[in-house]
């Protein structure tokens, strides 16, 4: 145990003053006895009370001893003393806890062994600091190795104790083990990261400003959206980042929306981007509140927006044409357009161009109102030479589009005639027709510089003009022709070239065969059903036989049924069009009745012709039955086909009407306004009248519904389209060679054809597997589906369930089976369902020829068809087809073409 300065002079005193009182008495001893005795005694009780003092000293140190050994052991916080050669003198039981060694392991280590690597350099550096007398002590944040080899974080504070001669003793430490603060610290700063990480991903500009509108945090949008870098914005204040007016508006709203604590939605223009920001607070644990904000850049959206209704608008004028030219002279309806386009153009003025046949004259049609009356004074030839018009005329010079800018210094300009308005910008579109400009439609002076929209704007209404002029005028030439064929002996028509030869018109004077126009051209009958069907397939062989071969007029002599029933004989002389591919598009033929000639030819070839005729009749008889049965199909599916399209059509014509309405009452709305609030300089009285005018119009409504009227308008006319599809790739136009072909598609394509007869008493439960395309007639097998689907559905009384399956047969076969939980068939009967003409339906619901045609077209196929019925409870039939039939399938068009 080591003693303080003043026990341990106490300590060596005692033996010399002992030495002293015994000499002494010993010298003088027999010598002023009495005296030297004093002075012993007062000797030693001197002596004594240094020893008690001395004593008193040494417990007082014992004491302090105990408690620094207290604090020092049950510190919570490591405690040693070092060595200057870095060896642990001692070490409490904190330290040992926190490095994971024993006392006795400890002791046997250096600490700087201990020490990380990483750390070892700059401890040992303050270390020596310290040994050579240039500091008293250091601290620092190091790393040790515990011993299971995991690295703990510390905060130590070492302290030199020196000697008499000033160098070092040892030295105290203290040492904390900070390794949770440090973890605390290390995923606090990864979710500092992590948090800028997701601000700087947000769209648009993210930030959070302090009360006083300085910057605390902002993402990388600021350098996307305004070229500043946001660390160099940081703790700045925001009219700093945004100088000028374009700030201090920023300033104010946040200072707003920190005073009223409501999120705001804000919309601002800056260097021509318009920018939408999101305000609202972030509010501190201390009551106050930061301001945080998404600012995105919305240009392109407002754009968009105005681009939409700009189209709606336009839209609805293109809408509005085809009437107004019923209500119209020409020259009217077209002023009423330019009107139109100079209003969606926004322009001053406006004027529209016909050039001739000649294609070197031009003819001014029409001014608009607003030009003649407040521009335009000029005396003017409505006929002149194209090459004496003026820069404007370059859309048809050149067949293209014509947008002036800047009038004033354009080039090639020749000048305008006195009194004509000054033009500030032009734009001249031209309106082709077959490669040749047949129209100029033009604007000028509006107040901006002109757009690809105004282009587009001006190109449709124009463009919608001319065809409803041409049109118009094709009418009234049609309509002259007209009376001059009708006025003749012979019987015009035009048919299309595509299935059943669909009548495009037909002259009035067929009505002496006891037919209408009207009738004919909506196919009741059709052109193949007036044709006797003796000659039918001879005139269609010869037809396609004369496209083939690229003839492009021909006669045929044939017979025609009138619709009383009688016979008569036509001379058809016969025109082939064709289209832009060189495809025969249309047949146009004229019909003289021979009827008396043949009459008497008929006479003499009555026996062979009866003969041949028989002959004939054996070897088409297959396909007449066909021809038949989709004839009787096509008219039995008709109305549905037309309830079906009737529903979109009624639909998308009575929101198109709502929506004209809606445009006149926007219209409406905009000139009040125009009239009561764009008087520059006037005080405005007026606003209790505007927000009447909204009210009784109902403004607000009008915006929102518009969008759901053209939403609606669009979804019809997709129906109108998918019906029409579907009718497409049931009947297969075209389609006279087999080919490989999906089922499913054909299946789906008959499903939508017949869903009229089948959705009011029967769900549709499709069970395909996973089968090969097969190689067919699919335009057959889909009148097939047709049959079974219809007929299935007939045998539904009320309420049923119709099943459509499709699996793999072996490796060379499909099955088809439609099952229905209909009456079924009864046993007597199911013998002879594929027999002609046998049918249990009531009169006018069958033919009888539906499952005799089916039957021939799957053993046409190579296939199969089975039939499974239990009386009351429903009908299978099952269709196995080859994927790949081996029997010849080059089939002639005659007998594909029905």
């Amino acid at each position: 145990m080591s003693l303080s300065p003043r026990a341990a002079f106490l300590w060596r005193f005692m033996p010399v003053a002992v030495v002293i009182i015994v000499g002494t008495l010993l010298h003088g001893y027999g010598d002023g006895i009495l005296e030297k005795w004093i002075v012993a005694g007062a000797m030693l009780l001197f002596a004594a009370i240094g020893i008690l003092v001395w004593l008193r000293i040494r417990i007082r140190e014992m004491e302090h001893e105990t408690r620094f050994h207290a604090i020092f052991d049950y510190a919570m916080v490591g405690i040693a003393t070092i060595s200057p050669e870095k060896t642990w003198l001692s070490v409490n039981p904190s330290l040992c806890r926190i490095l994971g060694y024993g006392a006795e392991e400890l002791m046997q280590r250096t600490w700087s062994e201990l020490t990380h690597p990483d750390d070892a350099k700059m401890d040992v550096k303050k270390f020596d600091s310290v040994l050579r007398g240039e500091s008293d002590g250091y601290a620092m944040e190091k790393r040790f190795i515990g011993k299971d080899g995991s690295v703990v974080h510390t905060a130590i504070s070492a302290r030199a104790i020196r000697k008499a001669d000033g160098k070092v003793d040892f030295f105290v430490a203290i040492i904390e083990d900070i390794s949770n603060w440090v973890l605390a610290e290390t995923e606090w700063s990864a979710s500092v990261k992590t948090l800028q990480r997701f601000i700087d991903h947000l769209p648009g500009s993210a930030y959070v400003k302090t009360a006083d509108s300085r910057i605390l945090l902002a993402n990388k949008g600021f350098q996307d959206q305004f070229g500043i870098n946001p660390e160099e914005i940081l703790g700045h204040h925001s009219i700093e980042a945004f100088p000028g007016e374009f700030g201090k508006k920023v300033v104010a709203d946040d200072a707003r929306v920190l005073a009223t604590g409501i999120t705001e939605r804000i919309e601002d223009e800056w260097n021509g981007r318009v920018f939408e920001s999101t305000k609202f607070i972030i509010p501190r644990d201390d009551g106050s509140a930061d301001l945080g904000g998404i600012t995105i850049d919305v240009t392109e959206r407002r754009l968009t927006e105005l681009k939409l209704s700009q189209q709606a608008r336009c839209s609805a004028v293109l809408l509005a044409l085809p009437k107004k030219a019923e209500e119209l002279s020409e020259k009217a309806f077209m002023q009423y357009a330019l009107e139109c386009a100079e209003e969606l153009t926004q322009s001053a003025i406006g004027f529209m161009h016909l050039v001739n046949d000649d294609g070197v004259t031009i003819e001014l049609v029409a001014w608009s109102s607003s030009t003649l009356k407040n521009y335009c004074t000029a005396a003017f030839a409505s006929h002149y030479p194209i090459s004496e018009a003026g820069i404007w005329a370059d859309a048809a010079r050149n067949k293209k589009p014509i947008v002036i800018n800047d009038y004033a210094n354009a080039e090639n300009k020749h000048g305008l005639p006195p009194g004509h308005s000054a033009l500030i910008r032009l734009l001249s579109i031209p309106v082709m027709d077959e490669g040749e400009v047949r129209m100029m439609t033009g604007v000028g002076n509006k107040a901006g510089d002109y757009t690809d929209f105004d282009v587009e704007t001006v190109q449709l209404i124009g463009s919608e003009t001319w065809r409803i002029v041409r049109r118009r005028r094709s009418e009234n030439a049609l309509r002259l022709a007209t009376q001059v064929v009708n006025a003749s002996p012979v019987v015009c028509f035009r048919a299309r070239s595509t299935e059943g030869w669909p009548l495009v018109f037909i002259s009035d004077n067929v009505r002496q065969w006891g037919y209408t126009p009207k009738q004919l051209i909506a196919g009741q009958p059709t052109v193949f059903d007036v044709v006797h069907p003796d000659d039918l397939p001879r005139m269609l062989g010869e037809t396609n036989r004369y496209a083939a071969d690229g003839v492009p007029r021909f006669a045929q002599e044939y017979r025609l049924v009138t619709a009383e029933g009688q016979v008569v004989w036509v001379l058809g002389r016969t025109t082939i069009r064709l289209d832009a591919e060189g495809n025969p598009e249309f047949f146009d033929s004229v019909l003289t009745d021979i009827t008396e000639r043949k009459a008497q030819q008929s006479l003499m070839d009555d026996a062979l012709a009866q003969q041949k005729k028989l002959n004939k009749r054996l070897e088409e008889a297959n396909n007449q039955l066909m021809q038949s049965e989709k004839m009787a199909s096509i008219g039995q599916l008709a109305a549905g086909v037309a309830h079906e399209l009737n529903n979109p059509i009624g639909f998308v014509h009575s929101n198109l009407g709502t929506l004209d309405g809606y445009v006149h009452d926007l219209m409406a709305i905009i000139a009040a306004y125009e009239s009561l609030f764009c008087k520059p300089g006037e005080p405005n009285p007026h606003a209790d009248e505007i927000r009447r005018l909204l009210e009784q119009h109902d403004f607000a409504f009008l915006k929102e519904d518009i969008f759901s009227l053209l939403a609606e308008s669009k979804d019809g006319l997709g129906r109108v389209r998918k019906i029409v599809q579907d009718l497409k790739n049931f009947s297969r136009v075209g389609e006279h060679e087999w080919q490989e072909a999906d089922l499913h598609q054909g299946i789906d394509s008959t499903l939508n054809i017949v869903w009229n007869e089948l959705k009011y008493k029967a769900k549709v439960v499709k069970e395909y597997g996973d089968i090969p395309h097969v190689f067919c007639l699919i335009s057959q097998l889909n009148q097939v589906f047709m049959n079974l689907l219809v007929n299935a559905g007939h045998a539904i009384e009320r309420q049923g369930t119709i099943t459509i399956r499709t699996t793999r047969h072996g490796d060379d076969k499909v099955c088809l089976e439609i099952s229905d939980t209909g009456k079924g068939i009864a046993p007597e009967h199911i013998n002879r369902i594929f027999e002609p003409f046998f049918t249990t339906k009531p009169v006018g619901q069958g033919t009888g020829l539906g499952l005799s045609l089916s039957y021939g077209i799957v053993k046409r196929h190579g296939g199969q068809i089975e039939v499974e019925s239990i009386k009351g409870q429903g009908t299978t039939f099952r269709l196995l087809l080859p994927i790949n039939p081996k029997q010849n399938t080059e089939i002639k068009v005659s007998e594909t073409s029905s």
